[in-house]
């Protein structure tokens, strides 16, 4: 892989009885991901509300997408009350799936212990 970065998305179904779901069909998580790092720099969240999109975003920005799921996935749990938080989930570790392709696709860089 060329370049020290890279965006992956992660996707899932919505709930009907969300807001989100009246305007798309799929919950996306794009993710802009320092490949040296594994770290989100900056996350897109397809949720419609202002506040719900922004509050998962924070969450995501500056973690590592593997060492730090456990607590990304606690703090939502705990924290995101709507209806969209079994999607956000399922999204996530969609886009964890999809990041360790492209890593492993990678012959430069490839995936340490903690993604085996």
């Amino acid at each position: 892989m060329t370049g020290s970065r890279c965006v992956v998305c992660g996707y899932a179904r919505l709930p009907q009885a969300t807001a989100a779901a009246q305007v798309y069909q799929m919950l996306t998580i794009a993710a802009l991901i320092d490949k040296r790092t594994d770290v989100i720099e900056k996350a897109s969240v397809t949720l419609v509300t202002p506040v719900g999109r922004d509050f998962v975003e924070q969450l995501l920005a500056g973690i590592h997408i593997f060492n730090d799921a456990d607590q990304f996935l606690a703090e939502l749990e705990a924290n995101y009350g709507g209806g969209a938080q079994k999607a956000i989930r399922q999204a996530y570790r969609d886009l964890c799936e999809r990041y360790l392709e492209l890593k492993r696709a990678g012959a430069d860089l490839e995936p340490g212990p903690a993604y085996e």
